[in-house]
């Protein structure tokens, strides 16, 4: 079975490309919110996932061993990996969560 172990990074140019491409079509999957608590829930809510997406820097986009994405935000409490596929229809935000670190390839 496939994992999410980072195969490659994508370069800046790489992920802002194709984001540009599915911009207006990018979805929160009901999976995302799965492991959130409620008061989790009340912070990230769809809004700021898309936002983050859309409109901030990630420090770092790679590809997982499973063919989906993850892209690396810095936060206060340490790193926000969002995972998400790609697809014709669009960019679905499949899950996020919380690292202490970046992974290494």
């Amino acid at each position: 079975m496939p994992s999410t172990r980072i195969i490659r990074y994508l370069s800046d140019y790489e992920f802002h490309d194709f984001l540009r491409q599915y911009k207006n079509r990018i979805t929160v999957n009901e999976h995302a919110y799965f492991r959130l608590s409620e008061m989790q829930r009340k912070v990230y809510k769809e809004g700021a996932l898309l936002k983050t997406l859309k409109e901030e820097k990630p420090i770092r986009v790679g590809i997982q061993q499973n063919g989906r994405y993850a892209a690396f935000y810095h936060r206060k409490e340490g790193y926000l990996r969002i995972v998400f596929k790609v697809s014709s229809p669009g960019i679905e935000i499949i899950t996020f969560y919380l690292m202490d670190y970046l992974p290494q390839l």
